[in-house]
């Protein structure tokens, strides 16, 4: 099986290329390949015709995208309907990634599968709208929704840290921090979801949408006092409301993804102590 993996440098990216070595695949990042240019993605795709694209590219500045609009669209939209279309015309299996910010998040027990995206920010338009391409353009897909991702931080330039990074660094300035009490999640560890990418492939489950978040919520102060715990640090957390760190984006106040076709996934509590384990 031909395997290709695109934002291969990202936090995601570099952990699927981990659970697939076996499979000796393509790696692929932004010199590589530019998603959001239809023709090079239409050339350089056919060209390669791979059995299986996994695409954990994406344009993740949740405040940046309220400025940037076009841009997120592009990548996190357009692109899909580019990599779907190309892969479809040679029979391919196109593995893409989306997000809790697809839903409103006024539902406390949280979303399912099946449950209708209600996006609020601009950010959460344009993962919607990848998804809708993505549908629209292929049959052979498995659409995996996660929540606060988390794990080594991406080799590319314009990665990311997580937020248990940030929150272990600021710990080693600061006597106390004020950490938002609200919005119901569930953290997802990189590795974790890499290799339930991989089981759903190796299992051959039906096409579709899928959520593959670690097990459990948290809010991030119920996070952030979980990373301190672990990592035994004292420093007083302040508990705050949303309204606290005023952001250009909208974010769901619930967004809890219930996982309702697959085996569970191990609590979050416990992928983050693997996690906290490599952090000094």
């Amino acid at each position: 099986m031909k395997v290709l993996i695109i934002g291969a440098k990202g936090m995601l990216g570099q952990e699927l290329a981990r659970v697939f070595q076996k499979e000796k695949p393509l790696l692929w990042d932004r010199e590589e390949i530019d998603i959001a240019n239809e023709e090079e993605v239409k050339q350089k795709i056919g060209d390669l015709n791979p059995d299986l694209m996994i695409n954990a590219a994406a344009y993740n500045d949740v405040d940046g995208a309220e400025k940037n609009e076009a841009l997120a669209r592009q990548i996190n939209g357009e692109a899909l309907r580019y990599l779907a279309s190309a892969l479809h015309a040679n029979q391919g299996i196109l593995v893409h990634f989306s997000t809790d910010y697809v839903f409103i998040g006024d539902r406390r027990e949280g979303y399912n599968e099946l449950d209708q995206p209600n996006p609020q920010s601009v950010y959460a338009r344009s993962k919607y709208f990848g998804e809708q391409e993505l549908q629209a353009n292929t049959d052979r897909f498995y659409l995996i929704r996660l929540s606060r991702l988390f794990g080594q931080p991406a080799s590319s330039q314009v990665g990311k840290k997580s937020f248990v990074d940030l929150m272990v660094e600021l710990a080693k300035i600061k006597k106390e921090i004020n950490v938002v009490n609200e919005e119901l999640s569930s953290p997802t560890y990189a590795p974790d979801l890499a290799k339930r990418t991989k089981e759903i492939i190796d299992w051959k489950k039906p096409f579709g949408i899928y959520h593959a978040s670690n097990s459990g919520s948290c809010t991030w102060y119920d996070f952030t006092k979980e990373i301190f715990t672990i990592k035994n640090i004292s420093i007083k957390i302040n508990p705050v409301p949303t309204s606290f760190f005023p952001r250009p984006a909208a974010r769901p106040k619930y967004s809890i993804l219930l996982n309702t076709k697959l085996p569970a996934m191990r609590s979050w509590k416990m992928a983050l102590k693997d996690y906290l384990s490599f952090i000094p």
